[in-house]
């Protein structure tokens, strides 16, 4: 199992509703990688890609704003591309992971992800 905490929401850059030149898109998907990067080669993760996996992730907000989850859902994204790029998971696709996504109250704006191998 890995957990990374990422100390800000996905970002908004991806969400569907987000009318943005691609290359604006682009500069905030590799800043979102470089963050996924760089939290889990903080844990030390030298273990080959997991296979099988599910993914679990918490949104942590300060507010009881309403919020949109599916466009939460896309925002992350770039997150879940960020772990294949780090070698935590050797694809995001529907044969090798499963996920879940829930929210949780926080007194700063974060996003939790944990990763569990499956068989």
């Amino acid at each position: 199992m890995i957990k990374i905490t990422i100390p800000s929401l996905p970002p908004e850059e991806f969400s569907p509703n987000a009318r943005i030149h691609w290359a604006v898109r682009g500069k905030a998907a590799n800043r979102a990688y470089d963050d996924v990067i760089a939290l889990v080669s903080e844990q030390g993760w030298n273990q080959a890609p997991i296979a099988g996996a599910h993914i679990s992730v918490s949104w942590g907000v300060k507010d009881r704003r309403r919020r949109d989850t599916d466009n939460f859902v896309a925002r992350t994204k770039p997150y879940i591309d960020g772990l294949i790029k780090a070698g935590v998971i050797a694809d995001d696709s529907r044969f090798h992971v499963r996920y879940s996504f829930t929210w949780h109250s926080s007194s700063v704006p974060e996003t939790v992800i944990t990763i569990r191998e499956e068989a």
